[in-house]
């Protein structure tokens, strides 16, 4: 398995089950996003429920993709794109998967596994590094 697809065969599962549940996690991803970030907030009042919940879809498929690390990947693309144009800092992508993992982990219940849980660390720090070495 590549660096770049490490942890997403997991995820992948786990999201499907997830999504048999048929959650609105967005709501609750966002709040916790604001409490940990509030100056976010302010960035994204353009943002209506609609945006917010594709926003939120993408970064799921994001965390599934074995192939969106790297310099020419969608998700260098996305940040940069972020920076420039809505004035979203890099560090600010920690705390929002922080609050995606603090809100996933109990919707999930018996689900979310110690195997999950580790599936989602190594992603989340893959895409971390990722971001960093492309803020360098």
């Amino acid at each position: 398995m590549t660096k770049a697809a490490r942890g997403t065969a997991e995820l992948t599962q786990a999201f499907e089950a997830l999504a048999a549940q048929d959650l609105d996690l967005m709501p609750q991803v966002y709040q916790r996003f604001f409490e940990l970030r509030p100056d976010a907030e302010g960035l994204m009042q353009q943002a209506d429920s609609s945006m917010r919940g594709r926003m939120l879809d993408q970064t799921f498929e994001l965390l599934m993709d074995p192939d969106v690390l790297g310099p020419e990947s969608y998700f260098r693309w996305e940040v940069t794109n972020h920076v420039s144009a809505y004035g979203v800092s890099a560090d600010m992508y920690r705390p929002y998967f922080q609050a995606m993992g603090e809100v996933l982990a109990p919707a999930m219940g018996h689900d979310w596994t110690e195997q999950v849980a580790r599936a989602w660390r190594v992603r989340v720090a893959d895409l971390l590094q990722d971001l960093e070495r492309a803020s360098a």
